[in-house]
């Protein structure tokens, strides 16, 4: 256990990227790399730092996006967070509200970084912070499965579930017609035993969006996810109203209001819940808010790697108010094997098991991370 006398004396961003096996597309767009970017809290004690991820989700302009992530932290976090005490993490949050209006990833992953570094400090993992756990692994879907023909995403889903997978997603987004058939062919393909989620990424307006649901209600979906735009909150409690199949939102949940407005206007039966857009701090008041409501939360963010996922997992196995499987993903939709922590989260297909040690419970790979930092520095 370290005194209560260790103070932050450094704030690094590392920007890196990797690029996978295969392209990953969503409705939204196409992407074969994927990019992060490492917080380090650094204190005037000897080992002791406090990590966690800030992640970039594709499409869009990732580069873009890590440039002003990395100019953010050094502009903003590192000289409000310099000298402050790296155990009062309520403190040290606070000194940024002010400053990081509107950058809710990084104040995120900075939450993160804190509940690491103050549970290092303390010498328990981060779930003891959390409340304790009540289970030592957390059930996982498989890697999603971007938008392809047909054929080839069957193909997958049947291998996933071959491979031990209980719960498949598979992106959608293109034509009605096109949809449901990639549906169909899924579902056929990995049989009945599996859950199916199918998430549509904001691409459709309310009526396509209920002809669609309706016509793969045959195949026994677990949930549709965010089938309309984050903006048209009003149009989910309508596709709500006229389908059969729960209906999950992401996109319009940034903030604990949001959160109340899905539960008031009824839009929604399911919340997804991300450690990197929330916080730890964030996540548990949006799930403890939705749970007076009756609305259960799905945890994870695919596009991720292991310091991010590792996170979302101890809050995974600390929390009730929960629809596992969970969707924290260590960047497996572009078949990514390389990860910035050195540990292996799942133990069997479709379980991540808690790491045992002080803080998230995982190190950093630094020859790794040094390959894939964008900025090369040594």
């Amino acid at each position: 256990m370290v005194g209560s006398s260790a103070r932050i004396v450094a704030v690094e961003a590392v920007p890196v990227a990797v690029t996978g096996v295969r392209p990953f597309r969503i409705s939204e767009g196409q992407a074969s790399t994927h990019y992060s970017v490492i917080l380090r809290l650094l204190t005037d004690q000897p080992g002791l730092e406090g990590n966690a991820e800030i992640v970039s989700a594709p499409p869009g302009k990732p580069e873009e996006f890590v440039e002003e992530i990395v100019g953010a932290v050094r502009r903003y976090v590192a000289p409000a967070l310099t000298g402050q005490d790296a155990t009062r993490r309520r403190t040290a949050m606070a000194a940024l509200d002010a400053i990081l209006k509107g950058r809710i990833w990084t104040k995120a992953a900075v939450n993160v970084a804190l509940y690491d570094l103050q549970a290092k400090a303390m010498g328990e993992p981060v779930a003891a912070l959390l409340g304790g756990r009540h289970a030592d692994e957390v059930p996982v879907i498989g890697p999603v499965i971007g938008i392809m023909a047909p054929d080839e995403m069957a193909q997958l889903a049947a291998d996933l579930v071959g491979r031990g997978y209980r719960a498949i997603k598979i992106k959608v987004g293109e034509t009605p017609e096109a949809d449901i058939d990639r549906v169909r062919a899924v579902r056929e393909a990995m049989g009945p035993e599996a859950a199916l989620r199918v998430d549509a990424n904001d691409h459709y307006r309310p009526a396509d969006a209920i002809r669609v649901i309706r016509a793969i209600e045959r195949y026994d979906i677990e949930h549709v996810e965010q089938p309309l735009p984050r903006g048209d909150m009003l149009g989910m409690a309508e596709v709500k109203r006229a389908i059969g199949v729960p209906l999950m939102t992401d996109d319009m949940v940034a903030t604990p209001a949001d959160a109340m407005m899905v539960a008031r206007l009824n839009a929604a039966d399911r919340v997804k819940v991300k450690v990197t857009k929330h916080g730890l701090d964030g996540a548990m008041l949006i799930i403890g808010m939705l749970e007076t409501a009756g609305i259960a939360c799905v945890l994870g963010h695919v596009f991720e790697m292991g310091l991010a996922a590792v996170a979302e997992a101890q809050l995974a196995a600390c929390m009730r108010n929960l629809a596992p499987p969970h969707e924290m993903g260590s960047m497996q939709p572009m078949g990514i094997r390389a990860d910035v922590i050195k540990d292996e989260l799942q133990s069997t297909p479709g379980r991540i098991r808690l790491p045992g040690g002080t803080g998230l419970g995982v190190a950093l790979d630094w020859d790794r991370i040094n390959a894939m930092r964008m900025d090369k520095q040594a």
